[in-house]
């Protein structure tokens, strides 16, 4: 238990403590509010997309597919979204706060959180292909949640529900994440990549003593163009460190207010109803005979729901008119508390039996 445990906190407190020096930068005045205001913009127009790109478009779409699993979790997703903002949109009184609440309320850090605590989970698990079920579960998540994210806040766009559903349609299409997972999926498909696998040969002639032997050698060096690849690697990881420096300047406490109330259930809802609702579903499919999920596949569901919120959410919430305060809140909460309750989640299920 407390293995897990320090893997939560090696993941998330680093998230904590870039969010605490952004708050220390905002106090010295060392960054100001039109600071964060563009990081934002650089963080939402070009290094999200640009990591949502570099997952789906690296996974392996067809190793271990098991389309029963990967239905029930895409399908679970939409459906929790769903019923989170017809929910909100019911019983919250401040209704430009919905798309802000509920976004911080579902969306979990897939990209960044999830694949360090599967690797500890499964890696040289007895069942070999759970692992990379994991990861692909991972890809495909990220398309449907960050799907869903862009049509939450394009509903919930004044000027864009002037249009119509034609112009909700618009909003979402050109939603930069969106782009990302589009131009993701084309390369995935037709297996395109960002490197130069051409091979050349490189003859160094020396004419010079080695080791007292006179002569010529010959090196073979093998050289592949990473630039592209390397290059979108470098932006995709601005995305952690620039996000939460923003984070923490934004962040500020405006009392024991309805928005703070927002906050405290929406993290709630994240790291406890999300995940005890998911496991309880899919064991219900079992009992009934839709589904025959393994204790490892119920891991990996609790996982991807028990996860704290995504830092790309927050930027999401940002750039496209969100509250920042109920963003940023959630977002630092959820990676300070996740640390423990994701470490009791998987202490539960091994005394439940789903994990040996």
């Amino acid at each position: 238990m407390l293995e897990h445990m320090l893997v939560s906190l090696n993941t998330t407190m680093p998230f904590v403590i870039l969010a605490a020096l952004g708050i220390f930068l905002k106090y010295r005045g060392i960054i100001s509010d039109n600071f964060v205001t563009q990081g934002n913009k650089i963080i939402f127009y070009f290094a999200i997309p640009t990591t949502i790109f570099n997952h789906i478009h690296r996974a392996n779409l067809s190793a271990v597919f098991d389309a029963e699993f990967l239905i029930f979790n895409s399908a679970w997703t939409v459906v929790f979204f769903l019923g989170t903002w017809l929910l909100a949109v019911k019983l919250m009184k401040d209704k430009e706060s919905v798309p802000s609440f509920v976004n911080s309320a579902y969306r979990s850090s897939l990209s960044v959180v999830a694949p360090p605590l599967l690797v500890l989970m499964f890696y040289g698990a007895a069942d070999s292909d759970i692992l990379p079920k994991g990861i692909l579960t991972v890809s495909i998540l990220l398309i449907f949640s960050y799907a869903t994210a862009a049509t939450l806040f394009a509903v919930h766009d004044p000027n864009a529900r002037k249009k119509g559903v034609l112009g909700i349609l618009m909003a979402i299409a050109k939603n930069p994440v969106v782009i990302g997972v589009v131009i993701g999926l084309v390369f995935n498909v037709l297996g395109w990549t960002l490197t130069s696998d051409n091979v050349y040969a490189v003859l160094c002639d020396y004419g010079h003593y080695v080791y007292g032997y006179d002569g010529y050698r010959m090196y073979t060096t093998v050289q592949t163009a990473t630039f592209a690849s390397n290059s979108v690697t470098a932006l995709a990881n601005l995305v952690m460190p620039l996000a939460m420096i923003c984070v923490g300047a934004n962040l500020s406490f405006h009392g024991f207010d309805a928005k703070f109330k927002y906050v405290i259930i929406s993290v709630v809802v994240k790291l406890f109803v999300m995940p005890i609702a998911a496991v309880a579903v899919a064991l219900f499919f079992n009992a009934v005979g839709i589904t025959d999920f393994s204790g490892s596949d119920l891991t990996i569901i609790m996982i991807m729901n028990a996860l704290p919120m995504a830092v790309g959410a927050y930027v999401m919430q940002a750039e496209l008119g969100g509250d920042t305060y109920i963003g940023a809140s959630a977002l630092m909460l959820t990676m300070t508390l996740s640390a423990f309750t994701l470490t009791l989640f998987i202490f539960l299920f091994r005394v439940l039996g789903f994990l040996v």
